[in-house]
């Protein structure tokens, strides 16, 4: 299959994530807001704030494994590749069941109430909310040590497909949970039911393609100890993310308090909702570009990575113009005038998303290779930066509006780092790099100039 077909499909898969994205990230904060009120709202945030955090005890060995997996698989050694597949299931399986004990043992001689600092939830009910939403992190995580086999073999829109039925299946439980009333503690056990059952289909549709045998015995120390560094480069970087998004909610929570609060996160929710429209074609080369190294194929990797950074820019801006005129509109609109709007916080925010998108598909060259371990310590660095400055900033001039200040300096460091050591993979200079960008640009111009006068 032509790598370029594989891209398309993957972005239409990304496409229909885009739409599930929307009804988690746009569609369900209304319905939290009428429903629960913003107290109520404030608490989910805050529970939910610190259950992600655990989405990187994996400590980044399922990424790394399936990299690895993909690139051994297209050399040919299935050995290699089974002995990463039955390694990434045996320690996903063993973090869970010790992070899940040690979270019911908090639960008993403390609870989750106090220690976060919960107001309208009980004692109950947090301790299970976090409970469970933890073990939901933990049941996607074991369904993704299987994505070593879609990507290796072409099928990784199959594997996008079926993590966004799952997330629409979450989101139908909570939506239907808040709209009648549902108690719960009932609700979050019905929202763990759809992370099964993807996870349960995952392992039936891979093994017709790549079968191997779990069992205790199967742990090969060498495999393990080869994927120390890369695994730990790639922890870092849902750390970087946990410390900027969770760090942030912590952040303003304590210093502008809790309606602040709910204005801060409902307009990073709707700038987001863009940034992962943009970052949408990252995901979907990423597989491609692991596929390409693994045959030594840098030819490949150098028009995916340059033709999809030109996009990447050019919608960005669309989409930057076109909230600069209709933003305030769609917030309102959005919120039901339920939250308030900071034009300066949200139009700087604008500016913070172009360059995290650029950044962001810049990076699948590193993320995609293995080859990422300055750039995601880049990346903690930036991000833990940015939370520390915010806390400064916001601590002498406690306005929101002050917050992409700090960001877009710290957003456009990390794109100039990643430009840099983009430029070192591929070898090339600053000057061939400008070179290669309009050699690319005139290339899709004659492209789309030709699709549209056929």
């Amino acid at each position: 299959m032509s790598v370029y077909k594989s891209i398309v499909k993957n972005l239409a898969a990304n496409s229909f994530g885009m739409g599930v994205n929307f009804l988690q990230q746009i569609a369900m904060v209304p319905l939290f807001i009428t429903y629960w009120g913003v107290d109520k709202y404030a608490d989910w945030i805050i529970i939910t704030a610190l259950s992600s955090f655990f989405a990187m005890t994996d400590l980044g060995l399922n990424r790394a494994s399936n990299n690895e997996f993909v690139i051994r698989y297209q050399k040919g050694d299935l050995d290699a590749c089974a002995k990463l597949q039955v390694n990434a299931l045996l320690f996903v399986m063993s973090v869970f069941a010790l992070f899940v004990i040690s979270s019911v043992l908090v639960a008993f001689v403390w609870g989750f109430k106090g220690v976060l600092g919960v107001k309208v939830f009980t004692e109950t009910e947090t301790s299970y909310a976090f409970i469970i939403l933890l073990s939901q992190i933990f049941v996607t995580m074991y369904g993704r040590v299987y994505h070593g086999v879609f990507r290796a073999t072409a099928r990784t829109h199959i594997a996008i497909i079926t993590d966004n039925i799952v997330r629409l299946g979450e989101l139908s439980v909570l939506f239907l949970g808040i709209f009648f009333h549902l108690d719960i503690i009932a609700l979050l056990t019905l929202y763990l039911a759809p992370s099964v059952s993807g996870a349960l289909f995952k392992w039936i549709y891979t093994r017709r393609i790549f079968s191997t045998k779990l069992a205790l015995d199967g742990f090969d120390k060498h495999t393990f100890n080869s994927l120390i560094r890369p695994s730990i480069a790639f922890m870092i970087f849902p750390m970087g993310q946990a410390i900027s998004s969770q760090g942030l909610v912590f952040v303003v929570n304590s210093i502008l308090g809790a309606s602040i609060l709910v204005a801060f996160t409902t307009t990073r929710t709707l700038v987001n909702f863009l940034r992962q429209l943009m970052n949408m074609l990252s995901t979907s080369v990423n597989p491609e570009i692991c596929a390409a190294y693994g045959r030594d194929d840098k030819k490949t990797i150098t028009h995916i990575y340059y033709r999809s950074l030109i996009i990447t820019f050019l919608t960005t801006m669309f989409s930057v113009a076109v909230l600069i005129f209709a933003g305030k509109f769609i917030y309102y609109a959005w919120t039901k005038h339920a939250v308030v709007f900071d034009a300066n916080f949200f139009y700087g925010m604008l500016f913070v998303m172009l360059a995290s998108c650029l950044w962001g598909l810049s990076s699948v060259i590193p993320l995609a290779t293995n080859t990422h371990a300055r750039f995601t310590s880049a990346f903690l660095f930036s991000q833990l930066s940015g939370v520390l400055l915010c806390y400064l900033v916001l601590s002498i001039n406690p306005y929101l509006s002050m917050i992409p200040l700090v960001l877009g300096f710290t957003e456009s460091a990390l794109f100039l780092f990643t430009l840099k050591e983009n430029n070192k993979f591929l070898g090339i200079d600053f000057t061939k790099m400008y070179a290669e960008l309009i050699f690319q640009t005139k290339f899709l111009f004659n492209k789309g100039l030709k699709l549209l006068t056929r």
